[in-house]
């Protein structure tokens, strides 16, 4: 009956506009044929639009039906918007999912759905109630960075210590008149300058390196005694890149006087930055403390000072009793004493301090290697597990409309769109799962790809450089 009366109205509009028009006809017969289809597909379209449960608002459509708008042109049509799988899976979820879902509000709310939709608008109105919220896992895969990144400074042709770490590196040259003798046709001084110069070649480039002589003025009489006790002078401070330079400061030292132990370590400590976290002490001496201090009390408190310096003693071709002493300073001082006897074994020995050295190289690599893997890991753990929630979800949203599409089944008549619908929520799971198992799994993949790349650069530029570090201390 509201259909028909409808059709009356419309009918009556087109009548009175043609007679009101009459004159013009004329002139306007292209435009009364235009409004007059648009009337009709009006017409059309609120019948087929009309929902029983609006059956109220009848009359209130009929008294306003005069107002409706112009159609738009039926030659232009709207291009058809396709949507990424993104845009689609970043849709707010529905009202009725997660924690609001209870079965019996879904159910209340299915039950005020029309009985005449189609399958694609059925499955609308379930995933405005039902569809779970993908949006912060697809946000995670949409922004994930799969590369790997390695801040650890790589070394060149010098070992570099972490930018962490400030080392102090400071030499003490015995210049005692005893460095004159001879071992071997060289003498001692001639054997402590070319080893010192070998190690300086190989410290690590960014080190404190500090090289101080000690002993070097007067002579060994008792009356230049004073003057060569309280001679030690620090001829080279600068960074390992520049120990190529210790060659020229060692070149005018000549040994000398007596053997001011205690006053060369006393001075270290000035030489020292307060801003080192490392600081270690090489003393080269063939001989005891002469000028009547006490190196052991002075390495103690190098030990314990705010900057904890390590002292280690090289007893070049020492006596007996001399050892006996100089292994008390060493001790003292939280060090070592080795015993040289003659110039390969000093090298040899400074060689073995610098694979110490060297160590840092090896822990460079393993910090670098391990920051990779433990990158590359993390970030495969936030994909594995925002792939494995999506699916999740997706399975919990498939069964939630499995369960509304098994209700409104027993609700709706024999035309009901069953199979459709269920091929739809079918389609649906299939999708969201795999969007989020392939997407996840092909930036599982990069990462692993990435990670390993620069955890291999690491390796071998550490190998190639250790090799030839190692070129270096043979030589």
């Amino acid at each position: 009956m509201i259909r028909n009366s409808i059709f009356i109205i419309l009918t009556m509009i087109v009548i009175l506009a043609g007679c009101s028009n009459e004159p013009q006809k004329n002139t306007a017969n292209t435009q009364n044929l235009s409004d007059l289809k648009q009337s009709n597909e009006l017409a059309k379209d609120i019948l087929n639009t009309q929902k029983p449960s609006e059956s109220g608002q009848d009359n209130e459509r009929a008294e306003n039906i005069s107002t409706i708008p112009d159609a738009p042109d039926s030659k232009q049509s709207k291009p058809l918007i396709v949507l990424t799988d993104e845009q689609i899976l970043m849709k707010p979820p529905g009202r009725l999912t997660g924690t609001d879902y209870v079965e019996q509000n879904v159910q209340e709310a299915l039950d005020k759905l029309p009985t005449d939709l189609t399958a694609d608008q059925y499955m609308e109105e379930l995933l405005l109630l039902l569809a779970e919220d993908y949006r912060p896992y697809v946000s995670t895969f949409i922004n994930f960075e799969s590369d790997i990144t390695v801040n650890n400074q790589r070394p060149n042709a010098k070992i570099t210590l972490p930018t962490s770490r400030k080392l102090h590196i400071s030499i003490l040259l015995d210049a005692s008149g005893s460095m004159n003798a001879k071992i071997n046709g060289k003498s001692k001084m001639d054997s402590a300058k070319e080893a010192i110069q070998n190690f300086g070649d190989k410290l690590p480039k960014n080190a404190e390196v500090s090289l101080r002589v000690y002993g070097h003025k007067g002579t060994g009489s008792n009356e230049d005694k004073p003057l060569s006790c309280s001679s030690t002078e620090e001829i080279f401070h600068g960074q390992g890149v520049q120990t190529d330079q210790l060659k020229n400061a060692l070149e005018d030292v000549n040994p000398a006087g007596w053997t001011p132990i205690a006053n060369a370590l006393e001075s270290v400590k000035q030489d020292i930055d307060p801003e080192t976290t490392d600081s270690v002490v090489y003393v080269v001496s063939d001989g005891i403390e002469t000028c009547r201090g006490d190196p052991v009390q002075v390495a103690k408190e190098l030990h314990q000072s705010k900057v904890k310096t390590v002292v280690n003693i090289i007893g070049f071709d020492v006596d007996n009793e001399g050892q006996k002493m100089l292994r008390q300073v060493a001790a003292s001082g939280g060090g070592e004493f080795a015993s040289i006897d003659n110039g390969e074994a000093l090298k040899k020995y400074l060689n073995k301090a610098y694979e110490k050295l060297r160590g840092e190289w090896t822990r460079w690599i393993e910090k670098g290697t391990g920051q990779a893997n433990i990158q590359k890991e993390k970030k495969q753990g936030v994909l594995n597990k925002t792939r494995e929630t999506m699916q999740r979800l997706s399975n919990q949203e498939n069964s939630n409309l499995q369960v509304a599409l098994k209700y409104l089944k027993t609700k709706k008549e024999s035309d009901f769109p069953w199979s459709d619908i269920y091929k739809k929520i079918d389609e649906r799971k299939s999708f969201a799962w795999s969007y989020a198992d392939e997407t996840g799994r092909r930036l599982y993949n990069e990462v692993s790809k990435n990670g390993k790349q620069v955890y291999d650069d690491i390796k071998d530029e550490g190998k190639k450089n250790s090799d030839d570090l190692t070129d270096k201390i043979k030589n």
